[in-house]
This record gives structure tokens, C-alpha cells and sequence, in this order.
């Protein structure tokens, strides 16, 4: 009988052991993890040729407490083409830091806090460095992203994949 109560106590102990170890990592992991999502959209996905698409970039805090972080370099995205080949990149292009995000000052987003930002692709398809021309007639995928810095380590944040037609 007190040999079968040891044990039980034993068996509770580790257990209980074994929760906080677990549940101490896990949560640990997600206070060193940012709880930010960025997503993009477009208000439509057809367009015609020659026309501007302009892609809303969001960023949100989808945490349960406040987030102080770094981000530079400014919000970017990447088109590809219909064989997956990146064909154009924002950033290549950039002459202005949009004014909103305050790129490389500290950010602190509130729990749902947003940050957004309107990038603009006018169609355009690099040749070389100083040479874009119009894009043809298809289908082409577009991702934003962006970097941020959180307790000293880099994370690349990417959005859900917008596919648009040119028509």
C-alpha cells in the first residue's frame, strides 16, 4: 500500500514536471516569436493592359500583448510570372520611403493594430537595370513581404500569394 502511494507520487510529480517544461518552452518559443501577420490584396483581379495595380500591405500585431520591433527595409513585393520567374521587384524601383511606416525607427503595435501601406506595379517587366518594359497579356502572381528586426533576430514575414490577369 505505501509502496503504491510513492509511486503515484512519483508518477504526479514528474507529470507535473513534464507540464511546466512543455508548456515553459512553448511558451518561451512565443515570446520570442513575433505575433505579427502581414497580408496583401488588390481591389480586383483582372486588369487591363497598361493599368496600375495597387497592392495594400498590412501588417498586424494578431497577439495578445504589445509588440516594440524594427523594420527596415520598407514593405516590398515580387512579381512572377506564369512559370514562376520573378519578373519584377519593387524595391528595384523604390525612390521614396513611404512616410507611414517610418522605416527604421522602433514600431510598437497593439494587439489588432494595424500599419498599412499602397505599393503600386504599373505592368512593368526589367530587362536590365534601367530598361522596363510593358508585361504581356497573363497570369501573374504577386507576394509581398517584409523584414522586420524583434529582440535582436531578423524575421522575413510573406503574404498569401495575390494572382492577377492581365487581360
Amino acid at each position: 500500500m505505501k509502496l503504491t502511494k510513492l509511486f503515484r507520487s512519483k508518477i504526479l510529480k514528474t507529470a507535473v514536471v513534464i507540464t511546466i517544461v512543455v508548456f515553459g518552452v512553448s511558451g518561451l518559443y512565443a515570446l520570442l516569436t513575433p505575433t505579427l501577420r502581414l497580408t496583401a490584396s488588390a481591389l480586383k483581379t483582372k486588369f487591363e493592359m497598361g493599368e496600375s495595380l495597387h497592392i495594400t500591405v498590412t501588417l498586424q500585431n494578431i497577439g495578445l500583448w504589445p509588440l516594440q520591433f524594427t523594420h527596415y527595409p520598407p514593405p516590398d513585393f515580387i512579381v512572377y510570372n506564369e512559370t514562376g520567374k520573378a519578373i519584377f521587384q519593387h524595391s528595384n524601383t523604390i525612390i521614396r520611403i513611404p512616410e507611414s511606416w517610418q522605416w527604421g525607427l522602433p514600431a510598437t503595435l497593439w494587439p489588432t493594430q494595424t500599419i498599412t501601406e499602397t505599393l503600386t506595379w504599373k505592368q512593368l517587366y526589367r530587362i536590365r537595370e534601367d530598361l522596363y518594359i510593358q508585361v504581356p497579356k497573363g497570369t501573374y502572381t504577386i507576394v509581398a513581404l517584409t523584414k522586420i528586426t524583434y529582440i535582436n533576430r531578423n524575421f522575413l514575414l510573406t503574404a498569401q500569394p495575390i494572382t492577377v490577369t492581365i487581360l
